[in-house]
């Protein structure tokens, strides 16, 4: 606690000097404004922050370090989170160190990896910096191996759950009574008439039921006593669908707790707090249970004596009918960064969501084998089902064939949407495309794969250098237009369709030739 304390003071201290020079070109209100909003942001209060920054930009709007701390602000506020890249685009063609960073992760989200590299080493190079030299070569490692992962697509059929399901808002952990054919997930749309947003512009947390087996794909909001008038997630349930894990937050709307509710003649219990040693003073928002074994959960925290930031941890229930005492599943699982919404399958393999390991960015899903001898090492489950955004809350069927998670990727419907995953190797093809001119080839053209029916991304490529190389993931009974952009030359559009008479061809070739703007 004393060197998180020392390091906020010098951050202020800091802040305060470079202030100095900015606060000469206003007036006395508008400095308060400025100490207040540095102030703000310094803790991570990036909506009370931007607000103040916004007002203070109406008196130095070509300020490089308020419009870059402006950007940083919308960065970590997901309604926003669209506007930011204007702003941090500014601060960077003024030299604003910080926002060469954020830009750099906004550039890893566009798949845009070497843009992104060409940033974050001109951030190495400022002694200026903030950020510590392991953080980043974290986000140099994920851009790089982002590089690697798109070139080299699972076969996989991965959809979007449509409108239906999913909204403008975010819309993520879907939990699978695979007994019963139900989803259950939760969302921050709104709920009913006396709905009421928050500071980030969003409504509460709900849980909501989705049945499987309809065709109309119809979502309706859980019924009493699962949702309140506080936030309430649903966060995992039993093999047998007769149990319910949520999570419900405390009066004072920022704390909150794990629950745990059973299904008696088709209505709910009452939730009932889960023991202390599972609660805590510190956060714990998701769990599972052992696949097989209702009598083990795991979940994940931040609480003290971990790797970093949340760990997963697993806890057995005593014969006594109470929880034992939780166990940290060591750093072959847990990193220095964040290990969330842990999934155990029937077979005891541990899927879960890191932004350590070996990402391509944000949250990526990982797998570790449940083995005679212990667990194996973890492992990115690939590309496309982890993307460079956070792809979070995996859930699999007992053969292995469809999958579901949330995911915030380009082409959703809202900020994190729902998906599905089929493991249909038959269907899926894998394009390998070249790009070719009469002269040098453009060193960063950007291709874009569109779905022509619902007009959703579903795939994106940046090329480097002069090899102009490609590759995309399509499936078979499925029309796309592939766009090719890059600086100079003649946007390209090119249909695209492979027919079900190619289920099981592995790789087709394309060729793609550009002509130079007259």
């Amino acid at each position: 606690m004393k060197k998180l304390n020392l390091k906020l003071i010098l951050v202020l201290l800091g802040t305060m000097l470079v202030n100095m020079a900015i606060g000469q070109k206003m007036g006395r209100y508008h400095k308060n404004l400025l100490y207040e909003a540095d102030i703000y942001f310094t803790q991570g209060d990036y909506y009370y922050a931007a607000e103040l920054y916004t007002q203070v930009s109406k008196v130095a709007p070509e300020d490089p370090e308020i419009l870059g701390k402006i950007g940083i602000c919308y960065f970590h506020l997901p309604p926003y989170k669209s506007e930011s890249k204007r702003f941090l685009e500014l601060a960077v063609d003024k030299d604003y160190t910080e926002a060469k960073f954020f830009l750099a992760k906004d550039r890893i989200a566009e798949y845009k990896f070497y843009d992104a590299l060409n940033l974050l080493s001109d951030y190495e190079s400022d002694s200026e910096r903030l950020k510590s030299a392991s953080e980043i070569e974290h986000l140099k490692k994920s851009a790089e191996r982002a590089i690697h992962m798109v070139q080299t697509p699972l076969s996989v059929t991965i959809r979007n759950l449509g409108e239906t399901v999913n909204s403008k808002y975010h819309d993520y952990a879907p939990i699978w009574d695979s007994a019963h054919n139900t989803m259950y997930f939760t969302s921050r749309r709104k709920l009913n008439a006396l709905s009421e947003k928050d500071i980030s512009e969003q409504f509460d947390e709900n849980i909501f039921v989705l049945d499987l087996a309809s065709a109309s794909k119809k979502v309706e909001a859980a019924p009493s006593p699962l949702n309140t008038e506080r936030n309430d997630a649903a966060v995992a349930s039993s093999p047998n669908g007769e149990e319910l894990i949520i999570y419900r937050s405390s009066k004072d709307g920022y704390s909150g707790d794990l629950y745990i509710t059973s299904l008696d003649h088709y209505q709910w219990s009452n939730p009932e707090k889960l023991t202390q040693t599972i609660n805590s003073k510190h956060q714990e928002a998701s769990a599972c249970f052992d696949g097989a074994n209702d009598q083990i959960l795991y979940f994940s925290s931040d609480r003290e004596g971990g790797f970093g930031g949340k760990d997963i941890y697993v806890v057995r229930k005593l014969q006594n009918g109470k929880w034992g005492k939780p166990q940290n599943l060591g750093e072959e699982i847990n990193t220095p960064y964040n290990e969330d919404a842990p999934f155990v399958d029937v077979n005891g393999d541990l899927y879960f969501a890191s932004q350590g390991h070996q990402t391509m960015g944000g949250y990526d899903i990982f797998v570790s084998r449940n083995l005679p001898n212990g667990r194996s090492k973890a492992q990115n489950i690939g590309y496309p089902i982890n993307t460079p955004g956070d792809d979070i809350f995996f859930t699999i069927n007992e053969d292995g064939t469809k999958a579901y998670f949330s995911s915030e990727r380009i082409g959703g419907f809202g900020l994190q949407d729902i998906y599905e995953i089929d493991f249909d190797e038959t269907s899926t093809i894998i394009l390998k495309g070249q790009l070719a001119t009469e002269q040098s080839l453009p060193p960063n053209a950007l291709i874009t794969l569109l779905n022509e029916d619902s007009g959703i991304v579903e795939g994106l490529f940046q090329t480097r250098g002069e090899k102009g190389e490609f590759v995309l993931a399509l499936n078979t009974n499925k029309k796309y237009t592939m766009l090719i952009e890059a600086a100079g030359y003649n946007p390209v559009e090119k249909p695209l369709f492979f027919g079900a008479e190619l289920d099981g061809l592995k790789e087709v070739e394309e060729l793609v030739t550009l002509s130079r703007n007259k």
